[in-house]
């Protein structure tokens, strides 16, 4: 039987995920997140709660279901999930980084913010349209990714965390969404369990509100920080927006735009693995303190790994993205200049240099693990390593496993 579309729909705004489109249809007829995600055949009907996998792809008969009830069409359902995102971002690509479930995804290693997201409270406060008043503005898909760390329009630094309560945004215990089955929330509000304990059934929730149309932190006092950032973020916007360029330079060569993301996360590696060379090359004083305190801690946890552990691989601990939005863009910036240089550059050169101590067993990364991060053939080629065949995937269509992992 075909169900039936909801009484009351909404069209996505620009970039929303299928988070953001489900928490605003709940408080626009008066439901429950997970009631809207039954209809639209994306909840579990037995402890009701939304898959983690859905954000990320639909098989084609649930896609098409969904668009159904929601009243979109098919490209616009698959227009909220982060799946279509690969085309240009490597660490979610199948050609550059091929992935087999949402499971494979949530490993930091992979840079996605799978079960939880950022946000700018400026954007989630809408843009004074009555609806948008009511309802709140986008979650955004490219919020998922750590290479968005600021938001252009509104000159603020992307959060990751309830200003109240301290819990990641949209971070849930199991599934996509916390406390699906209540209704009272709206879409901007936080959702994680409340710090103080109650005696019901259902736990209490934070919620505060993470909008905010005034008083939100601005991106550095410091103008020549607050101008990196935003021009940083701005060629990073560039390059994975959809009218974007195919392709941009990488260690002197043109990669495809998918490929350039996957070499800048292999250059953030080697830049925390081999801290604190690195820290000279921050674009001002305020970046490189921020670098420090993420570079020194991965530092610090990989020698008491090593200290408890003889013989232990730490490599993990620089693997991650970077720990705040902040130290984000003070690191990408690095990596991006160290790609961009010239051929017998200063740059080019202290490339190389972050690479030899890494593998010499200052920090625990390998050749192979350094191939396996996905680093393209130019970037193989300037630190001596020979490129490791691409990983073919063999998925002929979507896995039922991406809408069925919690």
């Amino acid at each position: 039987m075909t169900p039936r579309p909801l009484p009351r729909t909404l069209a996505p705004l620009e970039d929303e995920s299928l988070v953001g489109l489900i928490l605003r249809l709940a408080h626009h007829s008066g439901s429950s997140p997970a009631a809207i995600a039954l209809r639209m055949g994306l909840a579990h009907k037995e402890g009701i709660y939304v898959p983690a996998g859905s954000l990320l792809e639909l098989p084609p008969r649930e896609l098409a279901e969904a668009a159904h009830v929601a009243g979109l069409s098919v490209p616009e359902m698959e227009n909220l999930l982060l799946a279509p995102l690969g085309e240009r971002y490597g660490p979610l690509s199948q050609q550059y980084d091929p992935w087999y479930g949402p499971q494979l995804l949530t490993n930091p290693r992979r840079w996605v913010h799978l079960r939880s997201t950022q946000f700018c409270e400026r954007c989630l406060a809408g843009n004074g349209s009555s609806l948008r008043e009511r309802l709140g503005g986008a979650w955004k898909r490219h919020w998922h990714l750590p290479v968005v760390f600021a938001c252009v329009e509104h000159r603020r630094m992307l959060r990751r965390h309830c200003p109240y309560c301290g819990r990641p945004a949209h971070a849930a215990r199991r599934g996509l969404i916390a406390h699906a089955s209540q209704e009272d929330l709206h879409p901007t509000q936080c959702r994680a369990s409340s710090i103080f304990q109650t005696s019901s059934r259902d736990r209490s929730v934070c919620g505060a509100s993470m909008a905010a149309e005034s008083g939100s932190r601005s991106i550095s006092s410091d103008r020549a920080t607050r101008e990196e950032i935003i021009g940083l973020q701005r060629r990073i916007d560039a390059l994975l927006s959809p009218n974007g360029p195919s392709s941009t330079l990488s260690c002197g060569e043109m990669v495809s735009v998918a490929q350039y993301f996957m070499d800048l996360r292999a250059v953030t590696a080697l830049i925390f693995a081999s801290w604190p060379l690195a820290r000279p090359l921050a674009a001002t004083e305020a970046l490189a303190r921020a670098a420090e305190r993420d570079g020194e801690r991965r530092q610090r946890s990989a020698r008491d790994l090593r200290s408890r552990v003889k013989g232990a691989w730490a490599g993990n601990y620089f693997l991650a993205p970077p720990d705040t939005a902040l130290a984000t863009s003070a690191v990408l910036g690095i990596a991006e200049r160290l790609l961009k240089a010239a051929d017998n550059s200063e740059e080019r050169a202290g490339l190389i240099d972050l690479y030899q101590p890494a593998v010499a067993g200052r920090a625990p990364l390998s050749r192979r693990l350094v191939a396996e991060l996905g680093a393209s053939p130019p970037l193989c080629r300037t630190l001596g390593i020979t490129p490791r065949p691409r990983k073919a995937s063999t998925r002929s269509a979507p896995q039922m496993p991406a809408a069925e992992a919690g």
